[in-house]
């Protein structure tokens, strides 16, 4: 039988943007989360930086999969998620650790840093997360 962590990590790597960027997830612990995403030249802008857009992707995800590791009956939505872009970033990967910072019965906020493969931070976080209705179990990859 898998853990609440496993099954959570399993149901959102088989979300089909996940499978797209070549995604990780990681819980490290209940709400601390990383998801890192490989450099892949195609997701980059005109000038040749990585598009802000992963940044926003791998932060937001971070800081779901932190709050949802602390819910277990149902998913989390964002409701909101706020990104300050620090640095650009140039032919590296990325990654992101999220963190929650309070969780409440509906509400969890969570931060995350993002940073480039070589370990700069490049961007910071926040991100607003509602429990929603939907069970977990109904959604594809959760139930064992």
């Amino acid at each position: 039988m898998s853990t609440h962590f496993e099954k959570l990590t399993r149901c959102c790597m088989n979300c089909k943007i996940s499978r797209f960027l070549d995604k990780t997830i990681e819980i490290e612990e209940a709400g601390r989360a990383r998801v890192a995403i490989p450099f892949h030249s195609d997701l980059t802008q005109n000038a040749d930086f990585l598009h802000a857009a992963m940044m926003f992707e791998v932060g937001d995800t971070a800081g779901f999969v932190a709050a949802n590791s602390m819910e277990e009956t149902f998913s989390v939505l964002t409701v909101d998620y706020h990104i300050n872009l620090i640095r650009p970033v140039q032919k590296e990967g990325i990654h992101a650790v999220g963190h929650v910072v309070t969780a409440g019965k509906t509400l969890y906020v969570a931060r995350s840093d993002i940073y480039s493969e070589s370990g700069k931070l490049v961007a910071a976080g926040q991100g607003t997360y509602t429990v929603s209705r939907i069970p977990l179990t109904d959604l594809e990859g959760y139930a064992d």
